[in-house]
């Protein structure tokens, strides 16, 4: 077999292995780059709001009053290089009714003692529009994992009062099914169907 050598000049060869010591270094750079950039939530502007139906004629409303961490990394550019994650203390729902809240909580329903808190974390991030997209992700409540899809709208940017930063706006809205996560007490007098509304509002310095 022959091996073939080219025979470079020492200071091309010096060169060449300049630019690639240089290219390996960049490349944990770029991809640092490449990361969507976070947004500071602003948790006094976010919420999380769910709807159940009773007895088939209203809906009782509700919402959870403690979120207690939101990771929100928006990618203008590219909707899909996106995430969220969120942790909700499952004990901070309420419905406007001590003696339902307490029951809710109990372990017929949430069984908070055992599970404190209900995470979200996305998979999946889609643009279907201009300003509308989904967001697929893994629910975790009362001990269950599953896979869930909200319909996501960006309701814009707006610039705060005081001009310092600017003020990002989102909605999500998705429904799934109480049962799947083992939850099936009353039904279908309770519905069996829980939507979930949310609202939050992320800042930042861009333009």
């Amino acid at each position: 077999m022959t091996i073939f050598r080219t025979h470079l000049p020492t200071d091309l060869r010096h060169g060449l292995a300049a630019i690639g010591m240089a290219a390996l270094i960049s490349v944990p750079a770029g991809i640092a780059l490449a990361e969507a950039p976070e947004l500071e939530v602003d948790l006094s502007h976010t919420s999380v709001h769910f709807f159940i139906e009773h007895g088939g004629v209203s809906k009782v409303i509700g919402q959870f009053r403690q979120i207690n961490e939101v990771t929100l990394a928006f990618d203008r550019e590219d909707v899909s290089n996106s995430r969220v994650t969120a942790v909700i203390e499952a004990a901070s729902l309420d419905s406007n009714h001590y003696y339902r809240d307490n029951y809710t909580r109990s372990a017929t329903f949430l069984d908070v003692i055992n599970h404190p808190t209900i995470t979200f974390v996305s998979t999946e991030i889609a643009q279907t529009g201009e300003n509308t997209g989904t967001m697929t992700g893994d629910l975790t409540l009362r001990g269950e994992t599953l896979p869930v899809t909200f319909d996501v709208t960006f309701n814009g940017t707006v610039p705060h009062l005081s001009g310092q930063y600017q003020i990002d706006g989102f909605e999500a809205r998705t429904v799934f099914d109480r049962r799947d996560f083992g939850i099936d007490a009353f039904s279908p007098w309770v519905g069996n169907e829980v939507e979930i509304l949310i609202q939050i509002e992320g800042t930042h310095s861009h333009e």
